[in-house]
């Protein structure tokens, strides 16, 4: 029957071993990785829902282990003067007229704050921006700003911090990015 064979008792045995050990580091990675977030042992599901902030243009949405708005821009911005955005990965904020998404965290090489390091390392982050002309997504250097046809946007700022003992899960993370419109 197409050339298969019967296995012995110690084939099976190996073979289950080997199948046991390969889920088994699935699993580690997956929990490792943060692809579960957790709150201390509990799925945390936020809603995709979005909150119309007072300045009648900004949108927030859900964040955090309680599933709470984040922040809206407070009320004495004007289009003239930066706005800064909190938010989580695969979380949406938007002011200006521009929309972020972070998406992945590509660098995080920040030197932790417990060790002495040479140099200070920065973060990389893949997000989507949507502006005026459309959707793309870009990659973020911490302090490095990206303009767009009438924005500049700038990751300013990443938490928490990191430790030599602790890996950041990606859930953890946070970013403050500032919007502020391009002078011509």
């Amino acid at each position: 029957m197409l050339g298969l064979r019967r296995l012995s008792g110690m084939q099976k045995l190996i073979f289950g071993i080997v199948s046991l050990m390969l889920i088994g580091l699935g699993g580690f990675y997956a929990y490792s990785s943060g692809m579960f977030g957790t709150n201390g042992g509990e799925q945390i599901f936020c809603t995709m829902e979005a909150k119309l902030c007072p300045d009648g243009v900004t949108y927030v949405g859900r964040q955090g282990p309680k599933c709470e708005f984040a922040a809206c821009p407070t009320a004495s911005t004007t289009p003239e003067s930066p706005v800064t955005l909190e938010v989580m990965l695969n979380n949406e904020v938007s002011a200006l007229g521009v929309s972020i998404t972070p998406l992945q965290v590509l660098e995080d090489s920040r030197c932790p704050i417990d060790v002495q390091c040479i140099q200070a390392g920065t973060v990389r982050v893949k997000a989507k921006i949507v502006s005026g002309l459309g959707e793309s997504i870009m990659t973020f250097t911490l302090n490095s700003p990206i303009t767009t046809e009438a924005e500049e946007v700038t990751l300013i700022s990443v938490s928490p911090k990191p430790l030599s003992t602790h890996t950041i899960s990606a859930a953890e993370y946070r970013f403050i990015f500032e919007i502020k419109k391009r002078s011509f």
